[in-house]
C-alpha cells in the first residue's frame, strides 16, 4: 500500500465515527503536516457510506496541533439536498478537539463552466534536475520535484526576490 494510503486509513467504528492513527513519514515540525491531516477528514466523507457525490469544497480550521499517535474523526452529514450535501468535521484526540470543518460533495450534473487555467509553456519534467537534499520536513521527501523557476528556499530568511516558482511534482513512490 503506498504511503498516501496508510496515511489516510481509516477504521469505521460507529455510524459516524472513525478512528485512525498519525504516520511518520508524514511528519512536520510538531506533529504531521497538515496537508495530510486534512486529507484524513475528507476520507472520513469519502468512506461515510451517507456519501452523495463528490467533493467540491473543504474548510479545515486547525485547533491546535495535532500529535502524533491514534486520532478519532466524526464525519457527519448535516445536510442533503438533490444534488449537494453537506458536512461537519471533528477530530479528537486524547478527548480534545484538535481540528474541525467542513466539506460539500455533489453530484455533477451538464451545466455551464468557466475556463480552465492553461498549463504553462515549460520542457518535459526529465529536462530539469530533480532536486536531492534532505528536506527539513519528512513530509517533503514524499515528493520527487524538478524546480522550473524558484524552487524551494534553502534558507527561509525572505531574500528571494520573486515569490513564483514552477516545479514538476509526483510522488517519489508512485502510486
Amino acid at each position: 500500500m503506498h504511503l498516501f494510503d496508510q496515511a489516510i486509513t481509516l477504521t469505521p467504528i460507529d455510524g459516524d465515527l472513525f478512528s485512525g492513527t498519525t504516520n511518520p513519514a508524514w511528519g512536520n515540525f510538531i506533529g504531521p503536516f497538515g496537508g495530510i491531516t486534512a486529507a484524513v477528514l475528507l476520507n472520513a466523507v469519502m468512506q461515510h457510506p451517507s456519501l452523495l457525490g463528490e467533493p467540491i469544497a473543504q474548510t479545515i480550521n486547525y485547533c491546535t496541533a495535532v500529535a502524533d499517535g491514534p486520532f478519532e474523526i466524526e464525519a457527519k452529514p448535516v445536510r442533503t439536498n438533490r444534488s449537494t450535501q453537506h458536512w461537519v468535521l471533528t477530530m479528537m484526540q486524547s478527548a480534545q478537539v484538535v481540528m474541525t470543518g467542513t466539506v460539500v460533495t455533489a453530484a455533477r450534473r451538464e451545466a455551464w463552466s468557466g475556463q480552465d487555467a492553461t498549463m504553462p509553456t515549460v520542457n518535459p519534467p526529465t529536462s530539469y534536475p530533480h532536486t536531492e537534499r534532505k528536506a527539513p520536513m519528512r513530509w517533503l521527501e514524499r515528493y520527487e520535484m524538478r524546480p522550473i523557476v524558484g524552487g524551494i528556499p534553502s534558507v527561509m530568511d525572505e531574500s528571494e526576490s520573486n515569490s513564483l516558482s514552477q516545479l514538476w511534482v509526483k510522488d517519489s513512490v508512485e502510486r
